[in-house]
């Protein structure tokens, strides 16, 4: 049967089961760009200087916020666990906590990272508007 499907499935298609299929591209379909717009590539020590002035890189600050503060989470973290103390001592809070102030203190870290992504998205805009 599953011979019977696939010699259906190739008649389907317009094709002989036996049949190999070759497919060659059209160079006019498939170039990406056209030769007159491909820029020279420098191939060594002794290649022309480019003559536009080069950018500098680009600075990702929004980047840099996130990566503060993951590194301040795992920094905080590794704190509260190294010291069984801490750790006993974060354990009876979160025990002790009703569900009211749990539900508040979620909120404040919701709102936080609501305000943490709002200024990624200002710095985000500015460096758009320095481009």
């Amino acid at each position: 049967m599953n011979e019977h499907s696939d010699q259906d499935s190739a008649t389907t298609l317009g094709l002989s089961p036996s049949a190999e299929t070759t497919v060659t591209p059209d160079p006019a379909t498939t170039a990406v760009m056209p030769d007159a717009a491909v820029p020279p590539r420098a191939t060594g020590y002794g290649a022309a200087p480019q003559t536009a002035a080069s950018e500098r890189p680009t600075v990702r600050w929004g980047a840099l916020v996130w990566g503060l503060l993951f590194g301040l989470t795992a920094a905080v973290t590794l704190w509260i666990l190294i010291d069984p103390g801490r750790r006993n001592a974060i354990d009876d809070w979160f025990l002790a906590l009703n569900p009211l102030a749990a539900t508040l203190y979620a909120l404040v870290a919701v709102g936080g990272l609501v305000v943490l992504f709002g200024i990624v998205g200002l710095i985000r805009r500015g460096e758009r508007a320095r481009r």
